[in-house]
């Protein structure tokens, strides 16, 4: 399922990749990189922590390294598609300036990597720098997302670098966005003239470059505040990046907040203007959807709610056998293996708890996949020898399991007939959650398994050593693809893989059995 993975969304990683080179090379707080000029556009107050309190910043989480990793093999990979070049000293701040001066006036220009340029308080550093086929004497800007398309923060990205390489005397010709083509589909080595797309955006960035002055001029004077901006949470708390500061920020809202509300979060911040805090204090005349109305209800009463005949029209849906079914994927920016694309995601593990019968003490089957090549096809054979050739396949947000199965039955055409038929027999357990069909308090307007979990059944995931989904991708990768994994480290995170995956299934049957009472 994929209610619960990690964040996999390339735009919400780049500029976390870029703030931890900032704090790597850049000594000076006070200096106005890139990755600080795109905090300041998106929030101040969160520029000037990052400038003055920087301490106050949550550090980068176990997995978050690996989000950077990949950003660095990524940036890499991309100089193959520029050779020749030079590499810059990354993690000396002042070497990194002079060497790229030096590189910039060579006698032979060639591409530069990680080129750093200071402008007054101005900073950036590109990912590399090419002498211009068009323009003698100038250097193309190229920046390398891992991004898969053009988003606007990122030719606000590139709009920065250049007018800060100009500030600074440096001749610039084209802008070009270099990212990764999630229509690639591996064969042998990566070829990286395919793998990535390279987009002239010097026209896009134009309008931009005309408001530059204004914004990093603005943007330095409330580096320089004396106290921190007070700046009111609202959407830019999430967009276009997750902002680290949102637990601080948010810290005053209380138990059961508006900002709880089932696809509600424009009118939360919109009651939170108005005085209210909490779903309860809502005012009887404020419009809510019928699913808001629902949260409003347990909010007051304190108690779940059940739509009793929905629940049991739900119910009649469902055939036994019943095949409880869960997935665990990779996700990678780089494919390991042939056929597969770019954020592709493969299956390398399954857990299915078979229940014969309502109220029958169900049987488990698992699958882990334990050696380091492409995980699908045995994973594919052990399904097919697990599910049954009848009744429900159930699944918990069944779009996931769904776009898997018909994506494996696509790579192996034998299998075709046989995924096919699954497909037509699934079942999603989340319906009577995402429908407000019913809603325990306890559940803060999601119908997330990790929420539904507890509230309904009274337990979750604690203790466990690996407790979502982002966890067991990166732990697998990390031990069955990493060099000098630990036997007894390997073997130690197989097993809790095992006991997650496992409580993902288990936890659906227990969920099930407990509607089936409550709507009995």
């Amino acid at each position: 399922m994929d209610d619960d993975n990690f964040d996999s969304q390339p735009l919400k990683n780049d500029l976390l990749y870029d703030a931890f080179r900032d704090r790597k090379v850049v000594k000076d707080p006070k200096t106005l990189t890139k990755s600080k000029f795109l905090n300041g556009l998106q929030c101040p107050k969160l520029l000037w922590i990052r400038c003055n309190a920087p301490d106050s910043i949550p550090a980068p989480s176990q997995r978050l390294q690996v989000v950077f990793d990949i950003g660095h093999r990524v940036g890499v990979l991309a100089t193959q598609r520029f050779p020749g070049g030079y590499q810059v000293q990354e993690d000396d701040f002042l070497k990194n300036i002079q060497e790229t001066r030096t590189l910039l006036s060579a006698k032979d220009p060639r591409p530069i990597y990680e080129a750093g340029i200071k402008a007054g308080r101005l900073y950036a550093r590109a990912d590399i720098l090419a002498p211009s086929l068009e323009t003698p004497g100038a250097w193309d800007v190229v920046e390398v997302k891992c991004g898969t398309d053009v988003k606007d923060v990122y030719l606000q990205d590139i709009a920065f670098q250049r007018y800060c390489y100009e500030k600074a005397g440096v001749k610039v010709g084209r802008c070009f966005l270099m990212h990764i083509n999630n229509q690639y589909v591996r064969s042998g080595d990566i070829n990286v003239e395919e793998f990535f797309a390279l987009e002239d955006v010097t026209a896009d960035i134009a309008p931009l470059l005309q408001k530059m002055t204004e914004l990093t001029d603005g943007l330095l004077k409330v580096i320089d505040l004396p106290v921190c901006p007070h700046i009111g949470i609202r959407e830019h708390c999430t967009k276009p990046y997750d902002c680290q500061m949102v637990p601080s920020c948010w810290s005053f809202l209380p138990e059961a907040h508006v900002l709880e509300l089932s696809r509600g979060k424009s009118k939360g911040f919109d009651l939170i203007d108005q005085g209210v805090l909490r779903i309860a204090d809502i005012p009887d005349n404020y419009k809510l959807t019928d699913n808001q109305m629902v949260q409003r209800q347990c909010a007051l009463s304190g108690r779940e709610y059940l739509d009793k005949d929905e629940v049991a029209k739900f119910l009649k849906t469902l055939q036994y056998p019943l095949w409880h079914m869960d997935f665990e994927t990779l996700f990678e920016a780089i494919p390991r293996f042939d056929g597969i694309r770019p954020y592709q995601q493969v299956t390398f593990q399954f857990s299915v708890h078979l229940q014969k019968s309502p109220g029958a003490k169900p049987e488990h089957f698992e699958f882990l996949h334990k050696a380091s090549d492409d995980p699908r096809p045995a994973f594919l054979k052990a399904l097919k020898a697990c599910i049954g050739p009848e009744a429900t396949v159930l699944a918990y947000n069944m779009s996931f399991e769904k776009g898997r199965i018909k994506e494996l039955g696509e790579a192996f055409p034998e299998y075709a007939d046989w995924c096919g038929d699954v497909i037509a027999r699934m079942e999603d357990l989340i319906v009577p959650f995402r429908s407000f069909l019913y809603h325990h308090p306890a559940q803060h307007g999601s119908a997330s398994l990790k929420k539904v979990l507890p509230a309904l059944v009274g337990k979750g995931y604690e203790g466990m050593t690996i407790a979502d989904g982002g966890q067991a991708t990166t732990e697998y990768a990390r031990v069955t693809y990493g060099e000098g994994v630990a036997p007894a480290d390997r073997a130690k995170v197989y097993a809790d893989l095992e006991a997650y995956c496992g409580q993902d299934t288990k936890a659906m049957v227990d969920i099930l059995e407990k509607i089936i009472v409550l709507a009995g």
